[in-house]
This record gives structure tokens, C-alpha cells and sequence, in this order.
């Protein structure tokens, strides 16, 4: 009896489908309605996904085929905010400054996240992409850390280094061997 998987991936490399699509989330600028697409991997190897090979394979013959050779980059134009925009954008960077002072200060800083929130919010609705502000890194957390709940392990005891103990004094004494010198 085969797998049920690999009778979907069979089937998929039959009609030229790719095996390992990646799902992404779009997300209708005019409506902001979010939504879930598959799109093809687009691998060039074929011993990781013979459809998208086969596919870039193509398209690059495609192109190389019509000469495609851009002269110089293409140019996007992002245009100038409206006066609303900017009023949102200083609004939003008058209160973040305030929220750098509160937290300098020790005060609480609930009220201005929840402000700062909404502004970030605002500022999407109004038609500018991106954020206002670069997203923190979150704090890592490694999976190797020692439980607290768990045992002492057995194990040697440790001593303090020379350098950590006094030692006692000694007192020289001479050899009882000399070594005679030809």
C-alpha cells in the first residue's frame, strides 16, 4: 500500500506542480485584508524540486534566448507624504520620546504603548508601508540551559587556585646531591 504523501508528491511532479511550495501571507494594501498563498519554492536544483528547476531552467533560456540585460536598475518611486502623514509621523515620534523618558525615569509605560500602538496603526491605515520603528531583537533563549528544578549532578570538588590561597612559608634548604662539574 503506498503512502498517501508520496502519492501527492508523485502526482505533483507529474503535472509540474512545485513539491515543497512556501506559504506566505499577503496582505491587500486598499482593503488590508490578509491572506494566505502558496508559492513555488523556486529551487534550481532538481534533486530538491525537479518542477522548479525545470521552470527556472526554462525562463532562463527564455531570457538569455530575448537578450534580457538591463542597462541600469529600475527605479521605484515612493512619493511624498501628505500633511496627515507627517502629522501621524511626528505625533508618533513625540510620544515615543516620551515613552523613552518614562522608562529613563522608571514610570510606567503602559498608557504610551497602547498609544504608540495605535498611531503604528493609524499611520498603516493611512497608505505609508513599512514601521515607524526597526522591531527589537526578542532576547534569546538557548534550549541547552540547566533546569532549576533538576538535581545537583555528582561530581569532583572543585579547589581554589594558587593564586586564590596564601601559601605558607618555606625555607630553603640545599640539596643533599651536588652535581660536581667536569
Amino acid at each position: 500500500m503506498p503512502f498517501a504523501r508520496g502519492a501527492v508528491r508523485q502526482i505533483a511532479a507529474e503535472c509540474g506542480a512545485c513539491l515543497r511550495p512556501v506559504q506566505l501571507r499577503r496582505t491587500d494594501t486598499s482593503t488590508s485584508q490578509v491572506e494566505q498563498v502558496l508559492v513555488p519554492c523556486g529551487n534550481t536544483l532538481a534533486s530538491v524540486c525537479p518542477p522548479c528547476a525545470e521552470r527556472a531552467k526554462a525562463l532562463r533560456t527564455a531570457q538569455c534566448r530575448e537578450g534580457w540585460h538591463l542597462d541600469n536598475e529600475p527605479v521605484t518611486d515612493t512619493g511624498d507624504p501628505d500633511d496627515y502623514q507627517r502629522w501621524l509621523i511626528e505625533t508618533r515620534a513625540e510620544t515615543q520620546a516620551k515613552r523613552d523618558h518614562a522608562t529613563a525615569d522608571r514610570e510606567d509605560t503602559a498608557e504610551l504603548d497602547a498609544l504608540n500602538g495605535e498611531l503604528d496603526e493609524e499611520i498603516t491605515r493611512a497608505g505609508m508601508r513599512g514601521n515607524v520603528l526597526p522591531a527589537r531583537p526578542v532576547r534569546r533563549h538557548r534550549s541547552t540551559r540547566r533546569r532549576q528544578n533538576a538535581p545537583e549532578l555528582p561530581g569532583a570538588q572543585w579547589r581554589l587556585g594558587r593564586s586564590a590561597r596564601p601559601t605558607p612559608p618555606q625555607t630553603a634548604r640545599p640539596s643533599a646531591r651536588r652535581c660536581s662539574s667536569p
